[in-house]
Order: C-alpha cells, then structure tokens, then sequence
C-alpha cells in the first residue's frame, strides 16, 4: 500500500511588489502579523521597498540628503557601536530599529526582503515536523526548506536559459562565484548544450554559521522575532548594493569566523553579478514562491488584508505604528 501523503499546512503568501511601501511600512506591517493576526496563520510575505519614502506612515526624524537607503538595526543593537554615527548623522541617514533581533543592515531599492512567520502548532516540514522556536534551528529549517530550493530553481533556470538562446559560455564574475584568477570568466558550457549545475562555477546556496552564502561570501542578513505563538524570521537578501552605503556602518566586535576581517566589500557578495545575466531580481520572489509551494498550500491574500486587521484592531496602522509598534525611528541627535 502507497504511504499516505499529508495534508499541505495553508501559509498566506503576501506579495507586496509594486506597492511603494517603505522599509518602516514593511517592518510595521510584518510585526502586526506575527503579534496580531486574528486568525493566528502561517505567513510569506516578499517584496522590494522605499528605504525612506513612506506611502502611508507619518513619522518623525525623516532622512536628509542620503535617501537611497536606510540603517537599520536589531533590536538591541547598540547605535554608537554598530553605525558610524558621525558619517549617518553628516548625511542625514535614516536609521530604524526594528522589532527583531539580529545585526545591523543597509537597505535599498535593491534589498530582496523575504519573512516567514512560523505558528507553534503548525507543521512546518513536509513530514510534519514542528521548527523548535530558536534562532538556529529556525533557519535551518528556512535554509532546507525554503531557500536551497529556491537558489536551486534560480541556478537551473539560468542555465537552462543560456542553453536555449544557444549560448556557448556562462559569463561571470569570477570574485562573487568563487573562481579564480580574473575580475570577469568566460566558462565553457558543454558541447552538447545540456549544461549542469556542476558544469558551472556558480556555488551552491549554504547556510554559513548564521548566514546565508554562496561560497564564502554572505548574501544575506537574517534576524527572527520570537513570540509566544511561534517566531518570525526576515532576510534581506542583496541584488545590488552602493559600496559606499557600507561605510556608514562599523565593522561589527562579533562577527563569525568564516569572515575573519575581511570588509563589507570583500565579503558581501552581490546576487546580480551572479544571476543578472540571465534574470532580473524580482524573479527571485517567484523561485521562493514556488519553493514554499513544495510544502505548503500557499494562500494568496491581499495588502487590503492585511490593512483591515490594523483597523480593526488599532483604527489605523497609523495607530498602530504610533502605539505598540516596537520598529521605530532612531535619533542621530
């Protein structure tokens, strides 16, 4: 007799591409679901945003002249340790505490933000399996289960694109995709025109210590938030980035092994110089969707939605952000 296949747990998938939220709005709305969906659910939400620009929200303490990205730290990051307080303060940075733990990140339009909130009594694995509420354990479940499929479905589908356009060599650039030797590589594909995943220097997705890397070179930045009804984990993965947005933060006292004292530059690792040649990054959003989709039956639901829970419960998400809302704005004065 066949093994019986389980039942898929629902996950409400929220897309909020193309909505001109901010990074404040995307925190603010995030912390509303883990803290205060009535219906207590499974979320995935992804999408790009405004580092500054709010469509919705009136805040205080807005940016200066530097609005194309925000700082924003964990929960309890320590300012004067983790930004360059002086550099933020001279360019009028915004800078935001958000409700979760974790390190300090530069966000911007190309920052790919992807959350998932975990419920206690919801299976989380294709057999049923729970996710123990702790940082690690949280993101190897995210890691086996969510985002190794998803850079798998992104690596096939590159190649499989230069096959079709009959392409002979898979350029990339040799620093981000751990081959030696030179800035940019040619590779040789296959005569045959059926290239692999090994045929290609293009490294596997790995979770690192607390880091999502491909190779040896973090793409990635993770925190989680966890509550008495489960835990919220959020990444903000890097398509491209500013260099130059990076000095505004130190180099951090803990950081993991595999970095040693390497900068910023020389260990984050931009996604587009790996998957640009052959995609754009919102792409990315649909390898995750149909990732998730292996092992939940994803529910679409609206920004509408999500809109009303905030009236109903606070009158606005207004009232929201001004009440209990733990993602603020933090003073440089």
């Amino acid at each position: 007799m066949p093994a019986l296949r389980l039942a898929k747990h629902p996950l409400a998938w929220l897309d909020l591409r193309g909505l001109g939220l901010s990074a404040l709005e995307r925190l603010s709305l995030e912390e509303l679901l883990l803290r205060h969906d009535p219906s207590n659910r499974c979320w995935g939400i992804v999408g790009c945003h405004e580092p500054t620009k709010n469509r919705l929200l009136t805040a205080g303490g807005g940016a200066g002249r530097n609005t194309s990205c925000a700082i924003v730290l964990g929960i309890g990051g320590k300012l004067d340790r983790l930004v360059n307080v002086p550099a933020a303060k001279r360019d009028g940075v915004l800078v935001l505490r958000r409700f979760s733990g974790g390190g300090t990140v530069v966000v911007d339009h190309d920052s790919l933000w992807t959350t998932f909130i975990g419920r206690n009594d919801a299976p989380l694995s294709a057999s049923g399996e729970r996710v123990e509420p702790f940082p690690r354990e949280i993101m190897a479940w995210s890691a086996d289960t969510i985002f190794r499929h998803a850079f798998h479905r992104w690596n096939k589908k590159s190649l499989d694109g230069a096959r079709r356009r009959g392409t002979k060599t898979l350029v990339v650039r040799g620093k981000s995709c751990g081959v030696s030797g030179s800035l940019s590589e040619s590779l040789i594909l296959p005569p045959d025109g059926s290239p692999t995943l090994d045929d290609v220097a293009i490294p596997t997705f790995q979770l690192k210590e607390n880091d999502y890397v491909l190779g040896e070179r973090k793409m990635g930045g993770n925190a989680q938030s966890i509550v008495s009804s489960g835990f919220l984990h959020h990444t903000s993965f890097l398509w491209d980035y500013d260099p130059s947005n990076m000095d505004y933060l130190t180099l951090p006292e803990k950081r993991p092994d595999y970095r040693r004292d390497r900068s910023h530059d020389d260990f984050l690792l931009k996604l587009k110089e790996t998957f640009g040649h052959h995609s754009n990054k919102s792409e990315f959003f649909d390898h995750v969707k149909a990732a998730a989709g292996q092992t939940f039956d994803l529910e679409d639901r609206t920004f509408n939605e999500v809109l009303d829970i905030a009236n109903d419960k606070f009158g606005s998400l207004q009232q929201w952000f001004d009440g209990k809302c733990r993602t603020k704005i933090v003073p440089l004065q």
